[in-house]
Order: structure tokens, then sequence, then C-alpha cells
């Protein structure tokens, strides 16, 4: 499945790109980064514990008539972490655990995206724009030190390295945009992305790899500026 759509996209991208663009557009945007699934689930051993975050970004558009363009994207999301229960699950999961405190970064993911765009005027002033993307993920566990209390014997403190990964990634999205004027436009963008990646522990018995869904729903302000 995900070589079909990338080789779709692919197929799309340079019959896009070999045609000759009626204008160019610069996007940026920002606004809030919404984990889904399994990247926000609070299970021990499959859920991410992460919160909505910051997510920005840059985008071009080679528009070649009025109804497709293609597009490349690139991006950060920074969803931080629920350490609040994290602890807690921990502490549900070790009988011996007492307490514990944790510090956190947040789950780092930036993306570099391409892919066709399709788009429809709503009358003299919006313009409804839809995008099918693929690329890739550069993603970042958060490192976290855990301070901990047992009841017994145990560490009083540990922590857990970043760990990161490059996975094959996809995606969607709309964007509704108004025109200001002639060379500026202002949007509302909504877009869906979407990774498996595999992060890398060294642990006491050797490597551990855990596996993680990425999903991610990105809501955004935008601002377009028509280069040429």
């Amino acid at each position: 499945m995900k070589r079909i759509l990338m080789i779709a996209v692919m197929l799309a991208c340079t019959t896009l790109l070999y045609g000759q663009p009626k204008r160019v557009l610069l996007t940026i945007q920002s606004g809030i980064s919404v984990p889904l699934f399994d990247f926000a689930s609070t299970e021990l051993g499959k859920g991410c514990f992460t919160l909505p975050g910051f997510t920005g970004s840059l985008e071009t558009q080679l528009v070649i008539n009025e109804k497709w363009y293609g597009v490349v994207q690139g991006g950060i999301q920074l969803n931080p972490v629920d350490v609040g229960l994290l602890g807690y699950e921990k502490m549900q999961a070790d009988p011996f655990l007492q307490s514990m405190y944790i510090r956190s970064d947040p789950f780092r993911v930036i993306h570099l995206m391409a892919g066709p765009g399709y788009l429809r005027h709503l009358g003299e002033f919006f313009t409804l724009e839809g995008q099918l993307t693929a690329g890739v993920f550069f993603s970042s566990t958060p490192y976290q030190l855990h301070k901990t209390e047992y009841f017994l014997t145990g560490p009083p403190f540990y922590e857990i390295t970043a760990s990161k990964d490059v996975s094959f990634a996809y995606g969607a999205g709309i964007r509704l945009v108004y025109d200001l004027t002639p060379c500026y436009q202002l949007g509302i963008s909504s877009q869906y992305l979407q990774s498996r990646a595999s992060y890398n522990f060294t642990t006491g018995s050797g490597i551990r790899t855990d596996i993680r869904n990425i999903s991610l729903w990105n809501t955004s302000l935008a601002l377009i500026v028509k280069l040429f």
C-alpha cells in the first residue's frame, strides 16, 4: 500500500512539474497539532502520551492550470508529553514504586512532503484546495528524566535518551483560501499526517526496538504570497 501510494504521488508530481507553471505561491502557516489514535494513547508499551502542541510549515505551490498544482511542504510538530499521566501509569504497573517525578522534552516530528493538489473556485474571492502528499518523517522521541522513590530498593533517578528515526509518511489536507489582494491570500488549513517509526534503545539486556504509529491532525492559519 505504501509503495502504491508513493508511486502514485511521484507520477502525479512528475506530470505536474513537467507542465509550465502559471504561478508560484509561498505559504507560511502555523497552528495546533493534535495527536490521534496510538500516538495519543496512554497505554504503556503502545502509546506515546502526547498532548496537542505546535505545528508550523512552509509550502511552495506550482500552479499548472486553474484546477491542478504541485506542492512541496516542510514543517515541524512539537507535542508535549502528559508526564502526570505517564507517571501514574508507571506507578500502577510497578507495585514497589511509591512516587515518580518525570521531566520530559516534547515529541518532535519534522516532515518533508510532496504531492498533487486540486483547487476549486468558490465565487469571486474564495478557493477550496485539496492535497494528497507523501514523503518522510524525521522524528525524535523525547529525552526524559525520571526521579523515583521505591518501597524497597531502586534507582533514585534514571534517564531515557532520545531516539531518532526516518520513516515513510503520507497525508492529505484541505484549505479554504480568501483573496485579500492579487498578491496575498489568507487561509485555514486542515491536514492529516501518518507514519510508522522504529526507535532503538539500549538496555541492560541489549537493543530494544519500539514501534510507534504517529498520527497527527494539524489545523493552521496560513498566509499565502504570490511570488510570480
